[in-house]
């Protein structure tokens, strides 16, 4: 069973910028964001260009994902 927040998508987004998949789980998606943490972390484990990469895409999946 998955939650909604009302947190507005800026928010999520800054969160996810400090932390990868800490606005997903705010907004609900607990799921989805241990998996963009996960990911994102292994993306700046592999060089740091994927895991930029990884990171705006995360950011960008908290601020538009309903």
């Amino acid at each position: 069973m998955t939650r909604t927040s009302t947190l507005d998508p800026g928010t999520a987004a800054f969160l996810t910028f400090l932390i990868p998949g800490w606005g997903q789980m705010r907004r609900g998606k607990v799921k989805t964001g241990l998996i963009w943490l996960v990911v994102v972390v292994a993306g700046y484990f592999a060089m740091i260009i994927p895991g930029l990469i990884l990171h705006g895409i995360c950011i960008m999946d908290a601020y538009y994902r309903e």
